[in-house]
């Protein structure tokens, strides 16, 4: 018979050979999934008993992971401000870095927006999961939030969340960014996460994100400037007067990209940092 500590063991020691930096966590993660019960349970439970099924799709996840598969599409699932996503192969994984930014939206830039109007619209370019867009509306009910996404795939994912975190009144349009969006109806908040990595620095990425996250979401061109080029050129036809556009940066590319809004008339230019202090995005404002 498998107990919890056995596995947990054997798992861990598997990911470690493989070179996985949290094999512990990892391992524990996978176990947790396939028994539906929180981690707690391995440290007061750990002689519980997982049964043969169990444990046998747990080597699976175990192989999946050792082939350095991430453990988010493994299991299904991310967690991204407190609220849980679905993720698959279609979507980029939510990254902690990317909630220091909702965090500054929410607490500084509707703030300012909701002094000049009640009825907040919101538009989430490049929304993959939908983790950004939904987060803000589960955060902000009354907002009027549109998603939209290149991929029709991205979006249904995205459609799947909202429903699993049981948030209507969402538009989602299958858009290369704003191609189906009228600016006879602007926009107070533009928000995007675009795919902003140089294609020559991709193949040097981890093996994790190489070979399992979608290449579409992550190429940012040669430069890596391809879509911010594209996003700051045309965002001032789709936004009101007096809106905010935030957009998430790479190392190093807030001042490209701070450039680039400055050049199209976008003013009260702001960069919000990560948790670590490295900025993660670029607030701007239309006059």
């Amino acid at each position: 018979m498998n107990t919890i500590k056995e596995l947990i063991k054997v798992g861990s020691t598997r990911l470690a050979q493989c070179g996985s930096v949290s094999s512990r966590l990892d391992a524990e993660v996978l176990l947790a999934s396939i028994l539906d019960c929180p981690r707690i349970t391995f440290y007061t439970d750990p002689s519980r008993t997982v049964s043969v099924e169990d444990a046998e799709e747990y080597q699976r996840r175990i192989d999946r992971r050792a082939a350095l598969e991430p453990v988010a599409y493994i299991i299904g699932k991310k967690e991204f401000m407190g609220l849980t996503f679905k993720v698959s192969s279609d979507v980029l994984i939510p990254r902690p870095d990317t909630e220091s930014l909702v965090e500054a939206i929410l607490e500084s830039v509707i703030p300012k927006i909701k002094q000049d109007t009640s009825h907040l619209r919101v538009l989430d370019l490049c929304t993959g999961s939908g983790a950004i867009g939904l987060t803000l509306k589960f955060f902000v009910s009354s907002a009027a939030v549109t998603l939209t996404d290149i991929s029709d795939k991205a979006l249904k994912v995205a459609e799947e969340n909202a429903q699993a975190l049981s948030i209507s009144n969402i538009t989602m349009v299958e858009s290369d960014l704003f191609e189906s969006l009228s600016p006879e109806e602007p926009f107070d908040l533009i928000v995007s996460n675009p795919p902003y990595i140089p294609d020559g620095v991709i193949p040097t990425l981890q093996k994790d994100i190489v070979d399992y996250e979608p290449m579409l979401a992550l190429s940012g061109g040669v430069t890596g400037y391809d879509l911010y080029e594209r996003i700051t050129r045309e965002a001032g036809l789709y936004l009101r007067k007096g809106g905010a556009i935030v957009l998430e940066v790479g190392n190093d590319q807030e001042t490209r990209v701070a450039e680039l809004l400055e050049k199209q008339g976008f003013r009260a230019i702001t960069m919000v940092p990560d948790l670590t202090g490295a900025v993660r995005g670029v607030v701007a404002w239309k006059e």
